[in-house]
């Protein structure tokens, strides 16, 4: 077979290919990707040659088998595709089908373009290398930065949305059998052919691409509405907490109230001492009052502390609040709140000797840390990297670390949970701005 052949032959899997990097760059490359890129593209070639000589050989004038024939690229390109990226099954159904979407598109707008201006099809020398590549790299650098770039902070894929894999169909068959239709070696060049057909398959792409971005941008938005849920909870639970907390210091103020009154009337020096050191005791409450350069911190540590005081719970805290400035009010409320409820939730399970938590704020090099320990002797299942909870109500089991882990990359940053030789470390790493 000449090399002219196998050059026409890996025409199309070669765009394809440029036409997906467009939505392969920011995602997630597996370990050796310089190694795993070059060895999957030559494999992909390899086998798109094999499956081209194989449908030549059985096409003759039928319709369908070059129908298979592209259907049949695309299939063989989620292998470099899932061999070099980490993907889900779902996102490599997106990638194909978007790439799939950029080819057609850019293939339709050069026939109308070259039919428009040369009045034929027929392309030679760099006119023809031109429009074979150079066109197909401009086009997926355009729907890249107008379409991908724009929206990849909101490509959350939800398990079980089969609507982008429905959406992939259509645009397989319906670009596919389009492509071919008016594209067929032996169909003469006309109007209908090369200007008609070739819009129609441009806005149907161009509709199905924008379609899957909606379901994507749908998925992101009801991802926020159950996180914003998640933190309403949690803000309804914080304020029963502060009640809780106001509670402590009215009952507080009411035996103060009665020492005082007692002291008064005591004469036994002994007595007296024992009632002053009481005294110092319940005053002692007051003493949890913080003062760390952020306003909803301290808050935060105020009222976690008298509940700690309250339940026995040794607290200590080191927190430089003026390292949390990049944070909204609500967020800093939402994270350090529900980090300290699961700590406490935790350790007022232990013995009371035993019950310790630990918090730590401070500058790590370029990163802040927020690095929260406490006493915990049981196991602690995971699952997804995140602690399940032992509660009996599961639906919302691990609702509250995800929240707080939503908030973390909300901000650019990770968090790290981790039991070990019976304490439990809750990490956060942002990058400081």
């Amino acid at each position: 077979m000449c090399v002219e052949v196998i050059l026409e032959f890996l025409k199309f899997p070669a765009e394809l290919i440029i036409a997906e990097a467009a939505f392969l760059i920011d995602r997630e490359r597996k370990e050796r990707f310089a190694l795993r890129a070059p060895a999957a593209l030559a494999v992909y070639f390899i086998l798109s040659v094999g499956w081209s000589i194989l449908i030549e050989a059985i096409a003759v004038d039928s319709f369908f088998p070059y129908v298979l024939l592209y259907l049949g690229y695309a299939a063989l390109s989620l292998l470099p595709v899932w061999f070099c990226f980490e993907l889900e099954p779902l996102e490599c159904v997106f990638v194909i089908a978007g790439g799939y979407a950029t080819e057609h598109m850019v293939f339709a707008l050069d026939r109308i373009i070259l039919f428009s201006v040369y009045g034929t099809l027929v392309t030679e020398g760099i006119q023809d290398f031109f429009y074979s590549y150079i066109t197909y790299v401009i086009g997926a650098g355009i729907v890249y930065f107008l379409i991908v770039r724009r929206n990849r902070d909101k490509d959350a894929f939800r398990r079980g949305d089969v609507r982008i894999a429905a959406l992939a169909m259509i645009l397989g068959v319906a670009a596919v059998a389009l492509s071919v239709s008016y594209s067929y070696p032996k169909t003469e060049e006309n109007i209908y052919n090369c200007l008609i057909c070739p819009a129609y398959g441009f806005i149907c792409c161009a509709l199905i691409l924008l379609m899957e971005y909606y379901v994507l941008r749908e998925n992101h938005m009801k991802q926020e509405q159950e996180m914003m849920e998640q933190l309403l909870d949690m803000a309804n639970a914080q304020q029963r907490s502060s009640k809780e907390a106001i509670d402590i210091i009215n009952i507080k103020c009411h035996d103060l109230k009665h020492q005082i009154k007692a002291f008064a009337r005591m004469d036994d020096a002994g007595m007296r001492s024992d009632y002053v050191r009481e005294v110092q005791e319940a005053v002692s409450i007051y003493d949890a009052t913080y003062h760390t350069g952020c306003e909803a911190l301290d808050y935060v540590l105020r009222e976690k502390s008298l509940f700690c005081t309250e339940h026995d719970v040794s607290f200590t805290c080191m927190a430089d609040g003026t390292q949390l400035k990049f944070m909204d009010t609500t967020d800093v409320y939402a994270l350090i709140g529900n980090a300290m409820d699961n700590a406490i939730e935790r350790v007022v399970k232990e013995k009371e000797e035993e019950r310790t938590v630990s918090l730590q704020i401070r500058q790590r090099g370029e990163m802040v840390l927020i690095h929260l320990v406490n006493r915990c002797s049981r196991e602690v299942p995971f699952q997804e990297n995140l602690p399940v909870t032992d509660k009996e109500d599961k639906r919302y089991h691990g609702f509250g670390m995800k929240s707080m882990r939503y908030i973390a990359e909300k901000y650019g940053g990770e968090m790290y949970a981790k039991a070990e030789n019976g304490w439990f470390y809750l990490d956060f790493l942002f990058p400081r701005v």
